[in-house]
């Protein structure tokens, strides 16, 4: 399990996040081909580089920090690593005066390789997951007139049975499903399969939007909410996603991925004049996509007016308004599967 804990300079940032979420102190050493030290590496390093425009295929040569620090056992002087530090540094490497990296401490390695790890900071049975699945599914027609949205069949399952068995791979179990299109078919098909699961079901008299029905749930004393729509499948960790929130101190954050749209003509580039400079052939152009995940501080809701329609854009429009930090948790494209559409959810069906 060490090799989670080492990455070659010259990697793809998607290779070394592959690396953190096998790596319960999500951070990585940078060594080059000789095993001398260059730097460490976290998913918040990658994360930020994203949105500032690298995609996960690029090189982490230039986002690492180059400045680690370290403990040189040639050092008359050295260190020692106490219990302290190590709550200071989330690895520590241990070098030579040739800096080459000949140890590695940190609160989740011993010298079998790992210790029990505790991945996140809040336990997170406790924390509630909401599906948004109260809508008609009208751009899944004319699938949706015999069942709702959630219950379409994906792969074998329910696309509500995936969201649900994702979350629960991380220990997450307190779900709540808003619903109202179809809502007796949605309570027996559930209530039937997760038997042994407490699931509570938020009916909605009145149509209330991607956030308006979060007002009138009492989320009790749970600081934190996942909310998914009901036809986003996303694969991401997401522990990182939980961690991501808490160190940034967001009041929401929301999961987005990058996606690329070509310009299926000839796009032509116009001097001032009025003269041609250029064609550009099938131009493209890359977006932040949002998932429909999101984490919200229970504190944000105050925002909502109870039984008042509002979508999800809307509430964080508000939330930007009043200077509320929100974040963003970008993801690889292949992490999401977008099944809101007929031709996505058929091509993906196929795939």
């Amino acid at each position: 399990m060490l090799k989670y804990y080492f990455i070659d300079q010259n990697q793809s940032l998607k290779f070394a996040l592959n690396c953190l979420n096998n790596n319960p102190d999500k951070c990585l050493v940078v060594q080059n081909k000789n095993k001398k030290l260059l730097g460490t590496l976290t998913d918040g390093d990658i994360r930020r580089s994203i949105i500032k425009g690298l995609d996960f295929q690029d090189k982490i040569n230039n986002i690492y920090n180059k400045k680690p620090f370290y403990i040189n056992i040639d050092n008359k002087k050295k260190l020692k690593v106490t219990k302290q530090l190590l709550q200071n540094y989330s690895v520590i490497p241990i070098i030579n005066k040739e800096k080459k990296i000949i140890d590695l401490k940190s609160k989740n390695l011993d010298k079998t390789g790992f210790k029990q790890q505790n991945l996140s900071k809040i336990d997170l049975r406790n924390i509630p997951v909401v599906i948004m699945a109260g809508g008609e599914g009208k751009r899944l027609l004319p699938h949706t007139t015999i069942l709702p949205k959630p219950l379409m069949p994906y792969k074998g399952k329910s696309l509500a049975e995936h969201i649900i068995s994702r979350f629960q791979e991380y220990g997450l179990n307190n779900f709540l499903i808003t619903i109202k299109y179809k809502s007796n078919l949605m309570r027996a098909y559930f209530s039937h399969l997760y038997k042994k699961m407490k699931i509570k079901f938020i009916y909605e008299k009145n149509s209330l939007g991607t956030a308006g029905s979060l007002r009138n749930i009492d989320f009790k004393k749970n600081e934190l909410i996942f909310v998914i729509n009901c036809d986003t499948l996303i694969r991401c960790d997401y522990i990182s996603l939980l961690n991501f929130h808490i160190e940034n101190k967001n009041d929401l954050t929301l999961v987005v991925s990058k996606k690329k749209q070509i310009f299926n003509y000839g796009s032509c580039l116009v001097h001032k004049n009025g003269t041609l400079k250029k064609i550009v052939e099938k131009p493209s152009t890359t977006h932040l996509a949002n998932t429909g995940l999101y984490i919200i501080n229970k504190k944000s809701l105050k925002n909502i007016v109870k039984n008042e329609k509002i979508g999800m854009d809307e509430f964080i429009d508000i939330l930007l308004k009043k200077k509320y930090k929100v974040g963003v948790f970008p993801i690889d494209e292949d992490e999401w599967q977008d099944l809101g559409t007929l031709d996505e959810f058929l091509l993906q069906d196929r795939s």
